[in-house]
C-alpha cells in the first residue's frame, strides 16, 4: 500500500502490516510536504511511540492544519510530545484527540494551542508573556490583521489575571457581539487595562455586555468604539456604566450612530470621571436624589470651577441637598454662573458658601439673577470675591422678588457701606412673612382694590411679630384703601400693638383690627385703648387669647363709655375677670344697637323707679331689636334686678329664639311686669318654648302677645301646659302663627280657665280625672277674687260630660246667664251622674229656664234644679217645675204622660210594672199628674198600679178620676198604702162611674167592708163576660175562666208588640 502525500490536500490512512515503518513513511513524506492540510490517522493505535515520529517530521511541516489521533491508544505522554510540539508549530489549527488516554487538563491545553494557531502569529507570541506577567509586554496590538476574527474567548482566558499589558488594540479585526461577551467579562475581570480600542470591530448589540463589564472595571481610561452600531440605546448604557465605573474619562464614538446629545452627555459622565472621586460620588447620589445627603462640601479644594459646571445637571432637580459650600474652591465667574444655573431650577439648597473664589460683576450678577427667582434660598456668602458695587446693587434688586434669603456676606468685595446698609434692610424685610413684603408695595401705591391684609395663616415660613407689624405700620400710616387687618394667630406683642396703635391715630379708613391669639398684654392694651380714643373709624377690634388683664380690661371699659364706633370687641380667654368680659361684650354690643337701649341701660343701672314702661315697637330710624340688642336689654334686666316695669312692648322687631332665651330668663325671675307684646318677632318654637319654662316661674303676666312669631303646634304645646300651673296669664294673642284649630281651642280654654276662680281650676282636673271621692261640686261662694260666669259654665260643661261620681253642681250667687245656663243644659243631656244643679241668684232669665227644662227631656237623672232670683217668670218656673217634677217619676209615666194628655188613641192600657222603676215608684205627687190628664182621657181602658208608694191621697185623686172618666174600665191598686180613708173615697166614687168593672185593692190598708162596697158597685157597672176589657196583671176579675185569662193574655202580647213598635219611631220606650 502506498503511503504518499505528493499532491495530496487531504489524507486518510489506515496502517497495515508494519505499521512502524508505515507511520516512518508518512512522517517522510511530511517533511518536504507543501500540499497536505487535512491528515486523518484515527484508529490505528499508534500509540505514544507513533506520536514521537510524527512530532518530529511535524516541527518541519509548515502546511497541515488538521490531524485526527482519534483512538490511537496515545497516553499521557504522548499528549505531553503533542504539546511541545504546538509550541513552535504555527500551521495546525484542528488537532483530534478523542478515544485516548490524555488527562483531561492536557486536552485542554493541547485545546487551546491549537485554537491560538488560529489568530494572528503576535497573539500566539503575545499569550507565553501574558501568561508570565512579563512586564516588558504593556500593548497588544492587533489592528494590523484586519479582518481576522480574534477569539476573545481566549483573549478573556490569557488577560483575566494578567496585571501588565496596559493596552489591548483591536481595531478592525472581527470581534463582533459574540466576542464583546467574552471582552465584557474581561472588563469585570481584568485590573490591569487602561486603553482598550475596538473600532470597526462590527459590535452592535454587544454594547450592552461592554458597559455592564465597566460598571465592575475600575482601571480602564480609554475605549473607543469608533465604526460600531453603538446608536443612542447604548450611549445610554455607558453613560449608566459611568455611574459606577470611575476611571473611565475617554471615550470615541464616532461614526456609531450616536447623536450629538447623546455624545454630551456622555461627555458629563466622562468629565466627572476626571474629578474628585468624593465629587464624583456627591454628585451621583445628588442624581439619585439621596435622601440622606443634605450637605456637599468641597471647601478649598484645587480649581473647581469645571467641577461646578459638573454640579450644575446633578443638583438642578435634587430635593434634598441643603448646603453647598464650596468656599475657597476657585470656582470663578465660570463656576459662579453654573451654580446660578442650579439655583434657577432647585428647590432645596438654603445654605450656599462661595467665598474666596475670585467672582467678579458677571459671576455676581448671574448669582443675584437666580437669587430674584429662587424663593428657597436663605443664606450665601460671598465674602472676599470681587461683586463691587455693581454686583451688590445686582443683588439689592434681586431681593426685591425675593422672599427667602434672610443672611447675604458681601464684605471684603469692595461694596459701599450705603449699599450694605441697602441690603440689610431688603434682608429685614425678608426675615418678615412673605405675605408681609408682597404687599407692601400695593400699601404704599394705595392700591385700591386692595381692601383686606389677611395674615392670619401660618405660611410655613414664619410668623407676623412685632417687627412685622412696624413695617406694616409705616405702609398703613398713610394708606387710605385698606379697611381690615387681621393679625391673628401670630406673635404681636406689646411692641407690635403700639406701633399698630400709632396707626390708629392717623389712620381713618380702618374698620377691623384681629389680633386674637397673640401676645399683647396690658401695656399694649393700653395704647390701643388710647389711640381708640380718637378714632371714630374703627368698628371692630378683636383681642381674644392675649395675656391682657383686668386692668387693660377696664382700660377697654372706659375707652368705650366714649367711643361710639368699636360694635364687636371680643376678649375672652385672656387673664381677665369673667365679669370684665361680660361687660367688655356688652359694652362693645352697645355701639351696634338702637338708641333706646342706649338709653334705658343707665335707669337700669340706677335702678330708676319711674321706669314702669319700655316701648320699642315702632322702628326708630336707627336699629331694629335683634337678638344681640334683646340679650344685652334682658341682661341688664336680670343684673340689676328691676321690679319696676310693668308694660314691655318689643313688637315688631327682629330678635329671634337667642333673644327670647335671655329675655325668658329675665321674666322667669321678674315680678313686676303685667303686659309683654312681643308680636311680629321671629322666635319660633324655640322661643316659645323658653316662655313656657319663664311662665311657670313667673306669676304676675297677665298678657302675653306671641302673634306672627312663626309658632307651630310643637311651641303652642308647651304654653298650654304651663297654664296648668300659671293662673296669673289670662291674655295670649297666638294670631298669624301656624297653629291647628284643635290647639288653639285648648289654649283658649287654658287662658279661659285662668280667668276663672282658682277653685274652679283646682277642682276640673278632678272632675276630668273621673276622681270618685267629689260628689259635690260647689262653686257657690265668692273667693274675693272673681264670680262664676258663662266661661265657667262652659269649662264645667266640656268636663262634666263622662263624669260618673258628681251628683251636685252649685253655681248660685254668680254672674250667669242664659249662655251659662244653655251650657249646663246642653252637658246635662249627656250626663248620667248629676242629680241636683243649683244656679240661684244668677240671671238666666226664662231663656236659660227654658234650656234647662228641655234638657231635662233625655235626661232621667236630675232630681232637683234650684233657680231662684233669676228673672224667671211664673210661667217658665211651671214649666221648670213639671220638668223636674217629671224627673223624679217612674221612667214609664215620664213616656206615657204626654200621650196621656193628648189623648192619645193608641194608648189603652198602662201597666207601671216594678220591673221599670228602676229605683221609683209611683207617689201620690205622680198619681196626680197622672189623675190631671185621665180627667179628660177617652181611650185608657186599663191602669195597673199595684206595687207602688201612694197613699189615701193617691186614692182621692183616682176617686176624681172616677167620677168624670167614662172610659176607665180596669184598675189594679193591689199593694199600696190607701187606707181606709182611701178605700171609702174610692168606693164613693164608683157610685157614680158606671164603666168601672174591676178595681183591686188587696193589701192595701182597706177593710173588707169598705172592699166589699167597692165590689158592690163593680157588680153594678158589671157588662156581660164578652164585652169586659182583659185585666194585664193581679188577679183576673172574679167569674172569669182559664179560657178568658189566655184570651187576655194573647192580647197583653199584641198590645205589648203593637207599643214596641211604636218605641222604634219616637225613640221612646213604652211598657205595658
Amino acid at each position: 500500500m502506498s503511503y504518499s502525500l505528493d499532491g495530496l490536500t487531504e489524507a486518510s490512512f489506515m496502517l497495515t502490516g508494519d505499521k512502524e515503518s508505515a507511520l516512518r513513511t508518512i512522517a517522510t513524506n511530511l517533511r518536504s510536504n507543501d500540499t497536505c492540510i487535512r491528515l486523518d490517522l484515527q484508529g490505528n493505535d499508534i500509540g505514544d511511540a507513533g506520536v514521537e515520529i510524527l512530532c518530529e517530521s511535524l516541527r518541519l511541516n509548515g502546511t497541515l492544519q488538521e490531524l485526527n489521533l482519534e483512538a490511537n491508544g496515545i497516553g499521557e505522554e504522548g499528549g505531553q510530545m503533542l504539546d511541545k510540539l504546538m509550541d513552535t508549530n504555527n500551521s495546525i489549527t484542528k488537532l483530534m484527540l478523542r478515544v485516548n488516554t490524555i488527562s483531561p487538563d492536557l486536552m485542554e491545553k493541547l485545546a487551546f494551542k491549537t485554537e491560538l494557531n488560529t489568530q494572528p502569529l503576535a497573539v500566539k507570541r503575545a499569550v507565553p508573556l501574558i501568561e508570565a506577567n512579563d512586564t516588558s509586554l504593556k500593548e497588544l496590538n492587533l489592528s494590523e490583521y484586519a479582518g481576522a476574527n480574534i477569539s476573545c474567548e481566549m483573549l478573556l482566558e490569557v488577560l483575566k489575571n494578567n496585571s501588565s499589558l496596559l493596552v489591548l488594540n483591536l481595531a478592525n479585526t472581527v470581534v463582533g457581539d459574540q466576542g464583546s461577551e467574552f471582552l465584557g467579562t474581561l472588563l469585570a475581570k481584568n485590573a490591569a487595562l487602561t486603553e482598550i480600542n475596538l473600532d470597526n470591530t462590527g459590535i452592535s448589540r454587544g454594547v450592552r455586555n461592554l458597559s455592564e463589564g465597566l460598571k465592575q472595571n475600575q482601571t480602564i481610561t480609554s475605549l473607543s468604539l469608533c465604526n460600531n452600531k453603538v446608536g443612542d440605546d447604548g450611549c445610554r448604557m455607558f453613560i449608566d456604566s459611568l455611574k459606577h465605573n470611575d476611571s473611565l474619562t475617554e471615550m470615541e464614538l464616532k461614526q456609531s450612530a450616536v447623536s450629538a446629545g447623546s455624545l454630551q452627555n456622555l461627555q458629563v459622565g466622562l468629565d466627572l470621571n476626571k474629578q474628585p472621586l468624593a465629587l464624583k460620588k456627591a454628585l451621583q447620589r445628588a442624581q439619585a436624589n439621596d435622601e440622606s445627603l443634605i450637605e456637599v462640601n468641597f471647601s478649598a479644594h484645587p480649581d473647581m470651577q469645571e467641577s461646578a459646571v459638573l454640579l450644575a445637571p446633578a443638583l438642578k432637580q435634587n430635593r434634598y441637598i441643603t448646603y453647598l459650600n464650596l468656599a475657597n474652591a476657585q470656582i470663578k465667574d465660570e463656576g459662579a454662573k453654573a451654580l446660578a444655573a442650579i439655583l434657577l431650577q432647585n428647590s432645596s439648597i438654603q445654605e450656599m458658601d462661595l467665598a474666596s473664589n475670585a467672582i467678579t460683576l458677571s459671576g455676581a450678577q448671574s448669582l443675584a439673577e437666580a437669587v430674584s427667582e429662587n424663593q428657597t434660598i436663605v443664606d450665601i456668602n460671598l465674602a472676599q470675591n470681587q461683586v463691587g458695587d455693581e454686583g451688590a446693587t445686582a443683588f439689592v434688586s434681586a431681593l426685591v422678588t425675593n422672599n427667602s434669603i434672610i443672611a447675604l456676606n458681601v464684605e471684603q468685595n469692595g461694596v459701599s457701606e450705603a449699599l450694605k446698609d441697602e441690603i440689610e434692610d431688603a434682608l429685614f424685610l425678608n426675615q418678615q412673612p412673605i405675605a408681609l413684603k408682597k404687599c407692601l408695595p400695593a400699601l404704599e401705591n394705595n392700591d385700591d382694590s386692595l381692601k383686606e391684609l389677611d395674615f392670619s395663616k401660618f405660611d410655613g415660613n414664619r410668623y407676623h411679630n412685632d417687627n412685622s407689624c412696624k413695617i406694616l405700620a409705616r405702609a398703613l400710616r398713610r394708606n387710605k384703601s385698606v379697611t381690615r387687618v387681621n393679625l391673628a394667630n401670630n406673635n404681636v406683642g406689646d411692641a407690635g400693638a403700639v406701633a399698630m396703635a400709632d396707626v390708629l391715630k392717623v389712620n381713618k379708613h380702618l374698620k377691623h383690627f384681629d389680633f386674637n391669639a397673640n401676645s399683647i398684654a396690658d401695656r399694649g392694651c393700653l395704647y390701643l385703648c388710647g389711640a381708640l380714643n380718637q378714632n371714630t373709624s374703627m368698628t371692630k377690634l378683636e383681642l381674644e387669647n392675649n395675656n391682657i388683664t383686668d386692668q387693660g380690661g377696664q382700660a377697654l371699659l372706659e375707652m368705650l363709655k366714649t367711643n361710639n364706633s368699636i360694635m364687636y370687641l371680643p376678649v375672652k380667654h385672656n387673664r381677665m375677670a369673667v365679669t370684665t368680659v361680660s361687660d367688655i361684650d356688652i359694652a362693645a354690643a352697645m355701639n351696634t344697637q338702637p338708641v333706646t337701649l342706649k338709653q334705658v341701660v343707665p335707669r337700669l343701672r340706677d335702678n330708676d323707679e319711674t321706669l314702669t314702661s319700655f316701648d320699642v315697637s315702632k322702628f326708630d330710624n336707627s336699629k331694629y331689636y335683634n337678638d344681640i340688642a334683646v340679650t344685652i336689654l334682658s341682661h341688664e334686666l336680670k343684673v340689676n334686678n328691676n321690679q319696676t316695669i310693668v308694660i314691655m312692648n318689643l313688637a315688631n322687631n327682629t330678635f329671634e329664639s337667642a333673644g327670647a332665651k335671655a329675655l325668658a330668663e329675665w321674666v322667669g325671675m321678674n315680678h313686676s311686669l303685667v303686659e309683654l307684646n312681643l308680636a311680629n318677632n321671629t322666635i319660633g318654637d324655640l322661643g316659645a318654648s323658653y316662655f313656657s319654662a319663664a311662665m311657670q316661674k313667673n306669676t304676675t303676666i297677665t298678657n302675653l302677645n306671641l302673634s306672627n312669631n312663626h309658632i307651630s303646634d310643637r311651641g303652642v304645646e308647651g304654653l298650654i301646659e304651663v297654664l296648668a300651673t300659671n293662673d296669673a296669664l289670662l291674655e295670649m294673642a297666638m294670631t298669624g302663627n301656624d297653629i291647628a284649630k284643635t290647639l288653639s281651642g285648648q289654649l283658649s280654654d287654658a287662658l279661659a280657665l285662668n280667668a276663672q276662680p282658682r277653685l274652679l281650676k283646682q277642682l276640673l282636673p278632678r272632675v276630668q280625672d273621673n276622681d270618685p271621692s267629689l260628689k259635690v261640686l260647689d262653686l257657690s261662694a265668692y273667693d274675693s277674687e272673681r264670680y262664676y260666669n258663662d266661661i265657667s259654665c262652659r269649662l264645667i260643661a266640656q268636663s262634666i260630660v263622662p263624669n260618673d261620681y258628681v251628683k251636685t253642681i252649685n253655681l248660685s250667687n254668680n254672674k250667669i246667664t242664659l249662655v251659662g245656663a244653655k251650657y249646663i243644659a246642653d252637658a246635662m243631656e249627656e250626663n248620667k251622674s248629676v242629680q241636683r244643679v243649683v244656679l240661684n241668684n244668677n240671671t238666666i232669665g226664662d231663656k236659660g229656664a227654658k234650656y234647662l227644662a228641655d234638657a231635662l227631656g233625655p235626661n232621667d237623672t236630675i232630681e232637683e234644679v234650684e233657680v231662684d232670683n233669676n228673672n224667671i217668670s211664673d210661667e217658665m218656673m211651671q214649666v221648670l217645675n213639671y220638668a223636674v217634677l217629671m224627673n223624679n217619676q217612674p221612667k214609664t209615666l215620664k213616656l206615657c204622660m204626654d200621650k196621656l194628655a193628648a189623648n192619645d188613641p193608641s194608648l189603652e192600657i198602662l201597666d207601671f210594672s216594678p220591673d221599670d222603676w228602676k229605683g221609683k215608684a209611683v207617689t201620690d205627687e205622680s198619681l196626680k199628674l197622672m189623675c190631671n190628664a185621665l180627667m179628660t182621657n177617652t181611650h185608657l181602658k186599663a191602669l195597673d198600679l199595684a206595687n207602688n208608694q201612694f197613699t189615701a191621697q193617691g186614692a182621692m185623686f183616682l176617686a176624681e178620676v172616677l167620677r168624670v172618666n167614662s172610659t176607665l174600665v180596669q184598675l189594679n191598686l193591689s199593694n199600696n198604702n190607701l187606707t181606709e180613708m182611701g178605700g171609702k173615697a174610692l168606693a164613693q166614687a164608683l157610685k157614680q162611674n158606671h164603666t168601672m168593672t174591676y178595681l183591686n185593692v188587696e193589701n192595701s190598708g182597706v177593710s173588707p167592708d169598705t172592699a166589699e162596697d167597692i165590689d158592690a158597685a163593680l157588680s153594678i157597672n158589671s157588662a156581660p163576660l164578652e164585652e169586659r176589657p182583659l185585666a194585664i196583671k193581679g188577679k183576673p176579675i172574679p167569674g172569669e175562666s182559664d179560657e178568658q185569662e189566655f184570651q187576655s193574655l194573647e192580647y197583653l202580647d199584641i198590645i205589648e208588640r203593637q207599643i214596641q213598635d211604636e218605641a222604634m219611631h219616637d225613640n221612646r220606650l213604652m211598657i205595658m
